[in-house]
């Protein structure tokens, strides 16, 4: 029989440690059930309930590639739109997901929808659940299982939305700067601005703190397990943050590199650099001076817009349109430079499937066992600059439409 991916199961099993990771059976204690079901409603799989049976449901899991590698998706077009200008003036400037709802920051408003999947129809639907009229800074928008926030570009102000009673709430502290990201977890909410400072708010409260004061410019910046903060700027400095004591940097690295694109997998930060290059970072939070970077063949020509891993690839993209798979030590396995047209800014890669996207107006789903490209969806905008994907589904969108389009193979039967 075959087995769920390792991280999969690591998730599933969490909850207790009376199970191994085996062979998938149909006598799973009813915790096991009810934790898979719990994240599988994070990843918005809406058809995971109480009246289907374990078995039923890794069946589906198993039919997902298939789903993918053959094209058939059950999509949605969220239009965006704001209460005091038409469609056609709205420019998409943020993007952000959290299971079934979506968040779209604009020029002009604050649009949050809720996708859910009509029985009737075999299609989903977007709900709008509220919008406001305000403009959303680029990189300013993030969402969680409760919240939504975002940076009004108008006011300069932090404006935090319980998703429970849509209550507003704006810090009292007004930004004399320009917000470049911002993220989101359980309890913070944290704010990089332009001219390098780190700010935290714990959610709730309505001040801020500056956790950091660098007068650089943040080039990129990335949190992972919710609490690991790592911040890059254009000077080539590297550092890092514990969210829950983020007194002082955990990690700090200067590099001759401006690292543009990360991925954090088990002990190694693997980065993109603005001049092509592709590395990694062995990191040691027990002894932060000792940072071993490795920097690999240098096989782009332009920036690196997008980096990903699995258990033993690593992929790249980015500005010379080339898409390039490696092992996890530096070895090129493989280099496509005739697929994408125009910048890669986008890749999603698990360990049986990997999706590319970019300024072509096309989404490429690709066999990253086997490095070979499965399946284009062309029902795209000219340009995809933002993209939210996991397993079963994608949210994608464009400055040039109207609109982000939402993919998923979840809902599908074959």
């Amino acid at each position: 029989m075959e087995t769920l991916p390792e991280e999969l199961l690591l998730k599933i099993c969490a909850v207790s440690d009376r199970f191994q990771l085996s062979v998938v059976s149909s006598r799973f204690h009813r915790l096991i059930i009810e934790s898979w079901q719990d994240y599988a409603v994070s990843l918005g799989w809406s058809r995971c309930n109480e009246n289907q049976s374990w078995l039923q449901i890794c069946k589906q899991y198993f039919n997902y590639r298939k789903i993918w590698f053959s094209g058939k998706y059950s999509h949605c077009k969220i239009y965006f739109e704001s209460s005091k200008h038409r469609r056609s003036q709205n420019i998409l400037s943020s993007l952000t997901r959290f299971g079934n709802m979506v968040g779209v920051g604009t020029d002009t408003c604050l649009n949050c929808f809720y996708l859910t999947f009509n029985e009737e129809m075999n299609r989903y639907q977007s709900l709008k659940v509220f919008m406001k009229d305000m403009e959303v800074a680029a990189n300013s928008l993030c969402l969680s299982n409760s919240h939504v926030c975002a940076i009004d570009d108008l006011t300069s102000e932090l404006v935090v939305i319980n998703l429970g009673n849509l209550e507003e709430c704006r810090s009292q502290l007004k930004f004399d700067l320009v917000c470049d990201f911002c993220h989101i977890t359980e309890t913070h909410i944290i704010l990089l601005a332009d001219t390098g400072e780190i700010f935290l708010n714990t959610i709730g409260q309505n001040n801020v703190i500056c956790i950091h004061n660098e007068e650089e410019e943040v080039s990129f910046s990335t949190i992972y397990d919710d609490w690991h903060l790592i911040v890059s700027y254009w000077s080539g400095k590297l550092i890092s943050f514990n969210l829950f004591d983020p007194k002082k940097p955990v990690l700090s690295l200067q590099s001759e590199h401006v690292m543009y694109s990360f991925q954090l997998s088990l002990n190694y930060l693997y980065f993109g650099t603005a001049d092509g290059g592709v590395g990694r970072i062995k990191l040691n939070f027990s002894n932060p001076d000792y940072l071993k970077v490795t920097e690999f063949k240098r096989c782009h020509s332009g920036s690196v817009y997008c980096i990903a891993t699995n258990k033993s690839t690593l992929a790249s993209g980015g500005a010379d349109s080339r898409v390039i798979f490696w092992t996890l030590h530096g070895t090129v396995l493989y280099i496509d430079h005739m697929s994408h047209v125009g910048v890669v800014r986008h890749i999603f890669l698990n360990d049986w499937i990997m999706i590319t996207a970019g300024d072509a107006h096309v989404l490429i789903v690709w066999d990253p066992m086997k490095l070979a490209i499965k399946h284009i969806y062309h029902h795209n905008p000219l340009k995809i600059k933002f993209m939210i994907a996991n397993e079963t589904s994608l949210v994608y969108g464009s400055p040039d439409s109207n609109y982000v389009m939402f993919l998923s193979v979840a809902d599908i039967s074959n």
